[in-house]
């Protein structure tokens, strides 16, 4: 073994060493930790905070003396919408000090009476940015010694006819105690949202390193957005933004419109990873999402419906969203089969995706049938599987597309690039007609066009191999500003031949626009006074569309071929001889 190899050896037994020793006092660490959990017998500072604390949501009575169910206010017979009314409870005898009437409310106004008293009135801003409610307020009214016995009255009004209204949460104790138990009950929901706006921001700045190296489809960007768009609502859902702001209309003009900012990115991801064969699915989606919310922003200015009332419509763009997403989903697993390719990772951000889309129409599920709770407990945990899913299945790709970095971009030089030209090579047009083929009966055209330069072999034979470098460079510029004008690709196929390719939509017009751009640059450039070369260019092309599915696309290169040849003939019939022109020159 030489000496390399000896000290490679000697560093990996030392290396095992210091893992064993870090094995060792992790075991020590954890070993303490669960000792000392195991032997605490105390309580926590939020059990201590919230001692004495009592739940005080029975017993509530309507005016006339029956029972009012405060979960439910909107569905009473006797709650008429945008009309005042009150509930009343006494409060107990022996109340104490340092008290709070605490609780949540949801669509409604109110204000708080202790003994006919106006004892708390939330303050309420108006904008026609807001919507008619004050969305979901956490609210704690100071109580005192002398207030036991007394009759509390909450007066409330229901703004909205059809959706829920409730006054819940109620407790009658300490507001720092159920303050910090709702921050510890919500810590873990908070936390996803919190790690899913920040993958989302990473993935939209992992787009940048990434469309370096590969072609630029944004599949990142929009699935970053994707994410953001839904952190933000689950963010404004979780009720602790309340507590950072006294805001509370304008969070919920947040929950509203941050739904509405994701069926775009959503589609457009799916375009990009997995792509439609209905070319309309992906602009139908988007133009529905935003005249819904062009719709909804001015039936909520004009206030005829504000941004809460008109959710259904969000949801049925959702509910299409989801089945673009499940459509995709069984599509991408059919194709899968079919070419009998095993891919781990797009699996796993399969699961991810539809872990998302299955969480969040069930708590839309949830939303209709009246679950104040928690509007978007199971979205979370979507999401959370959504963040290991994609995270495990792109963290590979994203690492080495920023590692690989200018290396892989020489090699792809080399491998698919035209030394001389910059344009892309024989193998590269080979490569780019097999991935055609393929997906040819998906796309609405594909067009070829072939171009051949004349005189060549004349201005190398004659003039030097240099001026003959220089014709090509000149024809190749010529070509691809052409071809690259109107979206196509380029390609050196042969010494003085060029290819170029089109595919998707109006690829004949494209082409014909390409082909006049082409004869308009040569013209130009022959035109130049006292310009030594000439460009002379063939050209001729034909197109491929669904109604020739049985023809390959080899044979729509052949025909382009013949028509270009044709077309060769006739440039040497009418143009000046070669030897005539560069002898004028001399």
């Amino acid at each position: 073994m030489n000496r390399s190899g000896t000290e490679t050896n000697k560093k990996r037994k030392k290396n095992q060493i210091y893992h064993i020793a870090y094995i060792l006092m992790a075991v020590a660490f954890l070993s303490m930790i669960i000792w000392a959990a195991a032997g605490n017998k105390g309580q926590s500072p939020t059990a201590l905070l919230s001692e004495g604390n009592a739940a005080f949501d029975e017993g509530w009575q309507m005016e006339d003396g029956t029972a009012a169910d405060m979960e439910h206010l909107h569905e009473m017979p006797s709650v008429a919408p945008y009309q005042e009314q009150s509930v009343f409870h006494s409060l107990p005898l022996d109340l104490g000090e340092g008290k709070s009437l605490c609780f949540r409310s949801k669509n409604i106004g109110y204000q708080v009476y202790v003994d006919g008293e106006l004892r708390y009135a939330p303050e309420s801003r108006e904008s026609r940015v807001y919507n008619r409610s004050l969305g979901t307020r956490w609210s704690y009214v100071p109580l005192y010694k002398e207030d036991a016995g007394a009759l509390v009255e909450i007066r409330f009004q229901t703004v909205y006819k059809d959706a829920r209204a409730c006054i819940d949460h109620l407790v009658l104790g300490s507001a720092a105690g159920e303050i910090t138990g709702i921050f510890t009950g919500k810590a873990v929901a908070f936390s996803t949202c919190l790690l899913l706006l920040f993958a989302g921001l990473l993935l939209i700045i992992a787009d940048i390193p990434a469309n370096l190296q590969m072609d630029k489809n944004h599949e990142l960007l929009y699935l970053g957005l994707f994410a953001i768009s839904i952190a933000v609502w689950c963010l404004a859902e979780t009720n602790l933004l309340q507590f950072y702001t006294d805001d509370s209309r304008l969070l919920q003009i947040v929950s509203c419109c941050s739904l509405m900012m994701i069926p775009i990115p959503l589609v457009l991801y799916l375009d990009a990873a997995f792509g439609f064969k209905k070319k309309w699915m992906v602009p139908a989606v988007c133009g529905l999402s935003a005249a819904e919310f062009t719709l909804c922003t001015i039936l909520h200015f004009a206030g005829i419906r504000d941004y809460h009332e008109t959710l259904t419509l969000t949801h049925v763009l959702l509910a299409i969203s989801a089945a673009l997403l499940l459509y995709a989903m069984l599509k991408n697993a059919f194709v899968g089969r079919e070419s009998k390719v095993r891919n781990v990772y797009k699996a796993i951000r399969t699961v991810g995706l539809m872990g998302i889309g299955f969480a969040t129409g069930i708590d839309i599920v949830r939303y209709y049938r009246g679950h104040n709770s928690d509007s978007a407990m199971f979205v979370r945990i979507g999401l959370l599987i959504f963040i290991l899913c994609y995270g495990s299945a792109s963290l590979e790709k994203m690492v080495n597309a920023v590692k690989l970095g200018t290396k892989a971009e020489f090699v792809s030089q080399l491998a698919y690039r035209d030394g001389l030209t910059g344009v892309g090579n024989r193998t590269a047009f080979q490569e780019r007609l097999e991935e055609l083929e393929g997906q040819k009966r998906e796309l609405p055209g594909i067009a070829i066009v072939m171009f051949d330069v004349n005189d060549l072999k004349y201005v190398n034979d004659n003039l030097g191999h240099q001026r003959g470098d220089e014709l090509i460079v000149g024809s190749a510029n010529i070509v691809r500003n052409a071809v690259e004008s109107e979206e196509g690709a380029v390609f050196r196929i042969g010494g003085d031949e060029f290819a170029g390719i089109f595919a998707g939509e109006d690829v004949k017009k494209r082409c014909e626009s390409a082909l006049s751009r082409f004869k308009q640059l040569m013209d130009g450039y022959n035109a130049v006074k006292n310009q030594f070369l000439r460009i002379s260019i063939a050209s001729g092309y034909a197109v491929y569309d669904k109604s020739q599915e049985e023809e390959k696309l080899m044979d729509v290169y052949q025909q382009a071929d013949v028509r270009m040849y044709e077309n060769k003939k006739q440039i040497k019939n009418d143009q000046v001889k070669p030897a005539e022109f560069y002898a004028r020159k001399q």
